[in-house]
This record gives C-alpha cells, sequence and structure tokens, in this order.
C-alpha cells in the first residue's frame, strides 16, 4: 500500500500524524493538571461596628486632600484636617504607635515588636486624591453621601478606602490586647497622585534608610479580587501585584512654518501631529511575557476551565497566539504584556485662525519588566523616521523611572499573606501578576525584596473606570471584609 503512495502523500500522513499526537499530548497535560489540594479554614469575621466604620470612609472622602501641585499649590488645610480626623477616630493606633511627620504631610506610624530580630512589616497607603470636577457626578464627590448601598466620593476607591479599611484593622487587633512579635510600620504618603512631586514615599524611604531599616515584605494597594469568569475560572480571583510597570511621560514637537489661517501651506504642523499620533496608536511595542506573567498564567492555569485552561497550560506552545488574543481582548490584558504608549495632552495655536509654528503632544508611557525608556525611545525612533530625518520632529522624555525588579513570591511572607486572603475571601483563587500602574510601592523595593500591591476589594467591571473617574464608590461591607483582611494578615504575619 505505501507503495502505491506518492512521496508527497506519505509526508503528509506522516506530518498529520504527528500533530495529531501532539495534540493528543496536549490534551493529556490539560486533564492532567489540576489544583493543589490546599485545606484552609475561613476565619470568623470580627465584630466590627459596619455603621462607624461607614461614617468613618464617609468622612475621610469628605477632605478634599487632593495632591498639592499646580492649582492645588500649598492647599494644605484638607491635609491637616483629615490629620486631625485620625487622631480623634483611631484613639488606640495614636496611644501605642510612634508617629514621624515626613515632607510636612506624610504620616509614618510605628507599632514597636517584642522580637528585634525579626525584620518589620510596612502597610502603605496614599492621603492625596486625584481633582474632582462637579460636573459629571451623581453626587457631591466630597460629599460622602450614602445611596443605594454605596459611600460615594472621591477616594472611595482609590485610595481612602484602603487606608481606612487598614486603620481599622490596626484599632481593632490594639482593641482585642494583640501583641506584636514583629514591628508594624503604617506609612501614608501625600503625594502619590501626580509625579510632579515627590516630598512623600521617596523620603520615608530614605528615612528608613537612613535608620538602617529593611523590611521583611511590604504591602500597598494595587491588584483587587475580580470575577475569575473573565477568564475561564469559576472562582474569584485574588490578584496581587508583585511588580509594577515602569512610566513616565515624554513630549513630541512638531516644528512647521504657521501662518495665517487664509492661507494655508500644507502639511501644517498640525497635520503632521496627527499623523505622528496615529503612527504611535497603530504601531505598539511588541508584546511577550514577562517572568511574573509566566508565573500568573501558570498559577491560574489549574483552576481554569474549558478552552481557557488548554491554552492557559499549554502557553508555551500557543505563546504567540495567547499574546495575540491578549493584546486585543481588553485594555488591561494588553497592557500586561506590552509597554504602551498613549497621547494624552495636546497643544497648537494659540487662535483659531493661526495656523501653528508647532505643535505638541505628551505620551504617557507605561514601561514592561525588561525593557526601559531606551527601549521606547528606539521604537518611536523607528515608527517615526521619516518625520524626524525631515527635520519636523523632536522627541523629549521628561523624568521617569524604569521597572523595579519583580519581588520574590516565593517565600514565607506571600504564603502567609496568601493564606489570610483565602481564609477571608471564601473560595477565592490566589495569584501573583504584575500590575500596570504606578504606585508608592515602586520605591519601597529598595528597602524589601518582597512588595507586594494587593486592595482587599471586590473590583467589578463597573467599578474600574470609577477610578480617577465619575462616581467612586465603595460598599459598607465591602470596607469591613477589607478591614478583617488587614486585621488577618497583620495577625498572621506580625502577632504572637
Amino acid at each position: 500500500m505505501l507503495a502505491a503512495l506518492s512521496v508527497g502523500a506519505i509526508v503528509g500522513i506522516a506530518v498529520g500524524a504527528v500533530i495529531g499526537v501532539c495534540l493528543i499530548a496536549l490534551f493529556l497535560r490539560t486533564l492532567l493538571t489540576r489544583p493543589k489540594d490546599e485545606p484552609v479554614s475561613v476565619l470568623p469575621p470580627r465584630p466590627f461596628d459596619q455603621d462607624k466604620v461607614t461614617a468613618h470612609i464617609q468622612e475621610a472622602v469628605r477632605y478634599p486632600t487632593v495632591t498639592m501641585v499646580d492649582d492645588y499649590k500649598g492647599k494644605d488645610e484638607p491635609f491637616l484636617g483629615y490629620r486631625a480626623f485620625l487622631e480623634r477616630e483611631y484613639p488606640l493606633l495614636h496611644a501605642h504607635a510612634e508617629r514621624t511627620v515626613i515632607g510636612g504631610y506624610s504620616l509614618v506610624f510605628h507599632l514597636k515588636g517584642s522580637d528585634p530580630s525579626l525584620k518589620p512589616a510596612c502597610f502603605l497607603s496614599h492621603q492625596d486624591v486625584v481633582p474632582a470636577p462637579d460636573v459629571g457626578w451623581d453626587y457631591p464627590p466630597f460629599g460622602g453621601e450614602l445611596h443605594d448601598g454605596f459611600v460615594y466620593g472621591r477616594g472611595a476607591l482609590d485610595m481612602k478606602n484602603h487606608m481606612i479599611a487598614l486603620l481599622e484593622g490596626v484599632e481593632q487587633l490594639l482593641k482585642e490586647g494583640k501583641e506584636f512579635e514583629r514591628d508594624v510600620y503604617l506609612c501614608f504618603g501625600h503625594d502619590e497622585e501626580s509625579s510632579a512631586s515627590l516630598d512623600g514615599a521617596p523620603n520615608i524611604v530614605k528615612y528608613f534608610e537612613r535608620k538602617g531599616v529593611r523590611m521583611e515584605f511590604v504591602v500597598d494597594e494595587g491588584g483587587s479580587v475580580i470575577d475569575g469568569n473573565q477568564l475561564g475560572i469559576p472562582h474569584p480571583l485574588a490578584m496581587i501585584g508583585a511588580s509594577e510597570k515602569g512610566n513616565g511621560d515624554l513630549e513630541i514637537t512638531v516644528r512647521k512654518a504657521g501662518g495665517h489661517g487664509a492661507t494655508p501651506q500644507y502639511p501644517t504642523a498640525d497635520g503632521i501631529l496627527a499623523d505622528v499620533i496615529r503612527k504611535v496608536e497603530r504601531h505598539p511595542m511588541r508584546p511577550r511575557f514577562t517572568p511574573l506573567a509566566k508565573t500568573a498564567f501558570a498559577t491560574l492555569a489549574p483552576h481554569a476551565k474549558g478552552i481557557f485552561k488548554f491554552f492557559f497550560v499549554n502557553r508555551d506552545v500557543f505563546s504567540p497566539l495567547l499574546l495575540k488574543v491578549l493584546g486585543l481582548v481588553a485594555p488591561m490584558t494588553n497592557a500586561l504584556i506590552r509597554t504602551t504608549l498613549v497621547p494624552t495632552v495636546l497643544t497648537g495655536a494659540p487662535a483659531r485662525n493661526i495656523i501653528p509654528a508647532q505643535a505638541k503632544v505628551n505620551i504617557n508611557f507605561r514601561i514592561l519588566t525588561g525593557q526601559t525608556g531606551k527601549d521606547v525611545e528606539a521604537h518611536l525612533n523607528k515608527i517615526l523616521r521619516k518625520e524626524i530625518r525631515k527635520g519636523w520632529v523632536s522627541i523629549d522624555f521628561m523624568p521617569y523611572w524604569d521597572p523595579c525588579e519583580e519581588s520574590t513570591v516565593d517565600c514565607s511572607a506571600f504564603e502567609t499573606i496568601k493564606r489570610a486572603t483565602r481564609a477571608t475571601f471564601p473560595d477565592v483563587v490566589v495569584a501573583p501578576y504584575p500590575i500596570v500602574a504606578a504606585t508608592d510601592s515602586r520605591f519601597y523595593r529598595a528597602i524589601s525584596d518582597c512588595v507586594y500591591r494587593f486592595s482587599p476589594f471586590m473590583m467589578s467591571m463597573d467599578d474600574q473606570p470609577r477610578v480617577h473617574g465619575y462616581n467612586e464608590r465603595v460598599r459598607p461591607e465591602a470596607m469591613v471584609q477589607a478591614a478583617n483582611w488587614f486585621a488577618n494578615v497583620i495577625q498572621a504575619t506580625c502577632c504572637k
């Protein structure tokens, strides 16, 4: 029979057989990949007074602690009022902890532990919020009003909810008479929301460096609890950030002869700038999996179902396809796998009838782990080479940060946080991942190998656009659950 077949047919049969065997192997690999049996005891909730916690988050968002830059420079009354509020409502913390004020407004609380051989734990938050004009909000942005089961206000999601939940958890532990074995630091910066000010977190880290303090671990905002069905996983996912992207801004300037609007000469600076923006958007940097992203998919794969599980388990084989899909399925997944560049602020003519001699666009960029600002520069030089060669375009980088080193997740600190998270959120799957935003914790990598970014709140698809947007809101019961998480984590990692 083989003799009757052509060489091409024999080759085709052989190739088909190899493909068939490979597919069978991939399916078997998928079927044999199962979650580890990791039993955990769900901890009973502590007796928080939900009405009191609700009143605290309401009052917290009523202080318009907008970062003191630009139009808000020098407007420190809200910060001073917020500090007085903390002193009044968290008396046990202020009685037991040493408080240090840094940069005039950042606060560091130090709770002393009994064992000086243990490195301290550090929990972060920031007091400042982004501006919030009244227009577009259903309720006053600094009103802290309760409607339909939500507290509304700027900072309700970023991140006074995180800070108040942390304070509630610590105050409850002190109320219970818990004794700390390792030192605990609570660090509350005042200028996280603007790169134009570096008086907060960087100076707090310098303060620790001068004291020779290194942290066992650091916990800041970042990941959250999300619906796993988005990734084919029938469980809530507690995504704990163990790295973050670098970030910064650059300015692209187009220079071309301007003039009167009545006598245009093409192409104009604005027209060239439009082409430049189009190229930036249509020619993204190449996607790739960072080591931490690979760890995230490896952690999630056993819990996925159907086609999601097949591709997650066999991600090494289908990496190009998976990268393509992640780049298209959602802005968040696209940001996880590539350095992103996006136009934000445009500047042109000073009047409607003037053709500008120069037009500018600000490009905000977020750098993937393993790349640097030099890679961003090389990419722009490549896609804009024609405009640069003609002398139309110049690129100027503002101060920026390259990605900090990924934190280890193969350590007792992460495992303890993982167990406490599973004890607080029933049926949750915990996974490390790289976050795409910038936080104060990037500065703390200098004093700890274990810097994690997690806010213990359920974050729905509807919630995500509210961060820095309109109608930030948080449920009172979510505040209580988050306070429980902080209390559970601190007790598991720091108490006797």
